[in-house]
């Protein structure tokens, strides 16, 4: 999961793309970067977060009336800072001169490896979408029209999810554009103000920089836009849109909208349809923060139960994104205090979004009951995670679920909650969370592999079956 912004206008963006980025800092804290050509490339990239990666005046203003943007998390299980470095983005390729930063994850880099003759420099995919669209533009004067037709071959070759935005360059003015996957699993937005134009992964981005929203990018499109403001747009393969269930339940930002919807509304929903779901005798509702909070407000109002702040956050790193369990541990040990006052003798409901490996919830479970809380019963607003995601989730590894056994096969809520010390545990259900989202979406990780996009469920089944870090792998049925 990323965040990607790209703005073009009649002044210079970069400070734009900036302030942009701030937005975004939720979707990766591994590494930051932003690329802004007039006719020279001024590239800064690092790993790190954004205030630490432009750290300089000549970092955020560098010239330039188009640029790219990206805030990364790491999917691909390379942790160590020299690979977070290399592994920063945008990248470019000169000949023809191409910047591109992409939101998502494709799975079949290998087989693209093959067919083109250009040497990807960084292990990361967004080289699967950059060196292919540059082998079809190689020697055409690139304008709409050659983009459009690049874009479709490179779209039927290319499998996986991806949100990305592109410059490059005419010969008589710098173009901005975006394409998105068929199925439209990350999100993509487009806005505009006085002239200047941008794309970028969330709404919240259009409020921070003060554009207006224009709409959402829909799947299998691409979106062109040259310097004087000219707008090409066309959507190359149509599919039903299948966004990531993830963006609802947690990635995305609460004042965020994707595909018309809230999030902030989504989140309430599916709390109060969990407390409808999985009622219980308490006294007070309490938010996991900053994750639970609006799962909290839907369960206290559904319930009757009060709302009460018995955890207090400390830190604004999110655990569940950070690149190694002990710095997962280490925000949680350190980022996390619990109000006595509030919790001594109470018989707590613990709202959250989700559970993935159990790091969180166990601590939080502990330490609740530790300032003198009678009861904890733990409520989530996603059901069980059970299976790697392949679409640019960092779900990278079979055994990181608490919901499964070692032998692959699902464990009872009853077990769960006793690995985490609960009085009691439940999840929303599936459909009570696809009729709160209101909308098709990708639920893989949680319903595998039917609840992937049915052409891709072939291939995930091998790609889960498939021995990846060197241990046996899950029998599938």
């Amino acid at each position: 999961m990323c965040g990607v912004i790209g703005i073009i206008g009649n002044k210079p963006v970069s400070r734009l793309i900036y302030h942009g980025l701030f937005s975004l800092q939720h979707r990766g804290q591994s590494s930051a970067g932003k690329l802004t050509y007039d006719g020279n490339i001024h590239l800064y990239k690092d790993y790190g977060l954004v205030r630490d990666v432009f750290n300089e005046e000549r970092k955020i203003d560098t010239p330039g009336n188009v640029g790219i943007g990206h805030t990364r998390y790491s999917t691909t299980g390379m942790d160590d800072i020299e690979s977070l470095k290399r592994n920063a983005q945008p990248e470019y390729v000169i000949n023809p001169f191409l910047a591109a930063a992409h939101n998502g994850n494709i799975y079949n880099g290998s087989e693209i490896r093959k067919l083109t003759k250009r040497t990807p420099r960084t292990e990361c995919d967004v080289q699967w979408l950059l060196l292919p669209m540059a082998d079809e533009l190689y020697d055409k004067r690139i304008g709409a029209d050659e983009i459009f037709e690049a874009a479709e071959r490179v779209m039927h070759l290319v499998k996986g999810s991806y949100s990305a935005v592109f410059v490059t360059d005419s010969g008589e003015n710098p173009l901005l554009f975006a394409m998105t996957d068929p199925y439209k699993i990350r999100p993509l937005v487009f806005g505009e103000k006085d002239g200047m134009y941008c794309i970028c992964s969330e709404t919240r981005v259009f409020k921070k920089i003060k554009f207006d929203y224009i709409k959402d990018v829909p799947g299998g499109s691409v979106i062109v836009i040259d310097q004087k403001g000219n707008v090409y747009e066309e959507r190359l393969i149509r599919k039903k849109e299948r966004p990531c269930m993830f963006e609802f339940v947690y990635f995305a930002k609460p004042d965020s909208r994707i595909n018309g919807k809230s999030v902030h509304n989504v989140r309430v929903e599916i709390g109060r349809r969990l407390a409808k779901e999985a009622p219980v005798d308490a006294d007070i509702v309490v938010p996991v923060p900053e994750s639970g909070r609006r799962y909290a407000i839907g369960f206290s109002r559904e319930s009757g139960i009060p709302i009460d702040e018995g955890i207090m956050k400390d830190k604004f790193e999110r655990s569940f994104i950070q690149q190694t369990q002990e710095s997962r541990d280490k925000i949680v040990e350190e980022g996390i205090s619990f109000i006595r006052s509030v919790l001594e003798g109470k018989r707590v409901v613990l709202v959250d979004d989700s559970i993935v490996r159990g790091t969180n919830i166990r601590r939080l479970v502990r330490g609740i009951k530790e300032a003198g809380a009678k009861e904890v019963h733990v409520r989530i607003g996603c059901p069980p995670l059970i299976a790697p995601c392949y679409l640019g989730i960092d779900m990278r590894s079979k055994r990181e679920f608490i919901a499964r056994r070692e032998d692959g096969s699902i464990k009872s809520w009853d077990e769960i909650a006793k690995e985490i010390g609960a009085d009691s545990l439940a999840y929303i259900s599936h459909r009570s969370l696809r009729e709160a989202i209101g909308m098709d979406i990708c639920t893989g990780c949680i319903d595998f592999p039917n609840g992937y996009p049915e052409e891709m469920r072939e291939d995930v089944k091998r790609l889960f079956s498939r021995d990846m870090f060197g241990k046996r792998a899950y029998e599938i049925e």
